[in-house]
């Protein structure tokens, strides 16, 4: 699509400024690099993988209806959206009772 002189040029000196730019980023990454190896902060992975904070953690929320065992919302769902699925649940239920009055007859 971009065939114009303009666009030409323009990647061009896009092209030109990434190798210029991208040879002094990768000063700046060595020398703070070696400053982190002299100063004994550098890490191993497996250091930082032990250092891992713990994401385990258990939501009190039900993920499907998303109520505690309260019946509680939580705290960050706005009323509109509580509203929403309180509104779907109860469209379900009318729709499961007719639905066994139906088989019934």
């Amino acid at each position: 699509m971009a065939k114009s002189l303009r666009s030409k040029w323009k990647r061009k000196m896009k092209a030109i400024k990434r190798v210029r730019y991208g040879e002094k980023e990768r000063v700046v990454l060595e020398k703070m690099l070696d400053d982190a190896k002299n100063s004994g902060t550098l890490k191993t992975a497996q250091d930082i993988k032990e250092d891992a904070m713990d994401t385990t953690a258990k939501s009190e929320h039900n993920h499907t209806t998303l109520k505690n065992e309260h019946g509680n919302y939580p705290k960050w769902m706005s009323q509109k959206k509580v509203d929403k699925i309180k509104k779907v649940a109860q469209k379900k239920k009318v729709n499961k009772k007719l639905s066994k009055k139906r088989a019934k007859v």
